[in-house]
């Protein structure tokens, strides 16, 4: 886990240590009016400031056991005993919280879109790159879980690896369903010799079927959500491009779909909001999508190629004036979404 996820601010370093956080920072005072190194709180190494000006502080976990320690050998009156075995203990069940976040968020952004999964009733099968992602490991170290499980599980009471079930191909690609991965990361924590990378996969393991789970069930209630978006914007349209304002008829068919101005797959959170969605001809989308790539966009990019691309539509003094009006309409978005 890197140093930025192991700082503690001042609020849980308290808390930790059992003490307000008004004696917190007069123990920090005390600690930096005396001069001897038995007692000093060294920055970079015990803690980092916050705000330097305001003597706001983070903590580092080798801070907060130097705290713990002061307070265990100042104590006047009533002993605090086992203030520091309580602090490791505190700061042990933080490192495994802080892990099974960040294994949470890993699941969350390799299945970000329910289409890049394969879903088997209440399995969710992913490729072989995001499994190695989640597990954080490369080809070879997924290969060799797999193999070792495979011939030894019958050695630790676990039933062999099923097809289907932990894991499949499909079009030759090899998918492994979160029942899989559990096993996977079971076996790495069983082999791993390094303490920071088995921690991880005994987190996985803990962790991640129920992170798949609860993130299946939020893809499946967005797309629901995005569909009935979709639909709305589409009648609201009333059969007409808001682009071109051409009118389906009889005579002149078209498909008209709905366009994220803002992507789908960057900004998830703009994907069921109507002002985010425009109706338009089937070949407008298609040609901007042509144009701009299969990467991200923006409503700018949308204007770019109604500008140049398209400009041909717009030749009338009716077009014209809806293009303006158009083009303002996709800036105030942009500006009003713009990160």
């Amino acid at each position: 886990m890197s140093s930025k996820y192991g700082l503690l601010s001042a609020e849980e370093t308290a808390s930790i240590l059992g003490i307000k956080l008004k004696r917190l920072y007069s123990i920090c005072e005390a600690f930096d009016a005396r001069n001897d190194d038995e007692w000093e709180l060294v920055e970079g190494v015990h803690f980092e400031w916050l705000s330097k000006n305001h003597e706001t502080r983070q903590f580092h976990e080798e801070g907060a056991m130097a705290l713990a320690k002061y307070l265990q050998e100042t104590a006047q009156g009533k002993p605090v005993t086992g203030i520091l075995e309580k602090v490791i203990e505190r700061l042990t069940n933080r490192r495994k919280h802080t892990r099974k976040m960040l294994v949470r968020r890993r699941v969350i952004h390799e299945i970000s879109d329910i289409n890049s999964a394969i879903v088997q009733g209440p399995l969710v099968f992913i490729d072989r790159k995001k499994t190695i992602s989640i597990l954080a490991t490369n080809g070879k170290g997924l290969n060799a879980a797999a193999r070792r499980e495979q011939e030894n599980c019958s050695l630790v009471g676990r039933e062999p690896l099923e097809i289907g079930v932990h894991f499949d191909t499909v079009n030759h690609q090899q998918y492994w369903s979160q029942r899989g991965l559990v096993r996977i990361a079971q076996n790495m924590s069983e082999n791993l010799a390094s303490k920071s990378r088995k921690a991880w996969t005994e987190a996985v393991a803990e962790i991640c079927e129920e992170a798949i789970e609860q993130q299946r069930k939020y893809l499946e209630d967005f797309k629901t959500r995005v569909d009935r978006v979709v639909k709305e914007v589409k009648e609201k349209a009333r059969k007409t491009c808001q682009v071109s304002l051409l009118k389906q008829r009889p005579d002149a068919l078209f498909e008209l779909h709905a366009h994220h101005l803002f992507d789908k797959a960057t900004r998830p959170e703009l994907a069921a909001i109507h002002e985010n969605l425009l109706a338009m001809h089937e070949d407008i989308h298609d040609g901007f999508h042509r144009w701009h790539g299969s990467g991200s966009c923006e409503p700018k990019d949308f204007v770019e190629y109604l500008t140049t691309v398209e400009s041909w539509r717009f030749t009338s003094a009716k077009h014209q004036k809806h293009l303006h009006e158009l083009i303002n309409k996709l800036e105030r978005l942009q500006a009003l979404h713009s990160k």
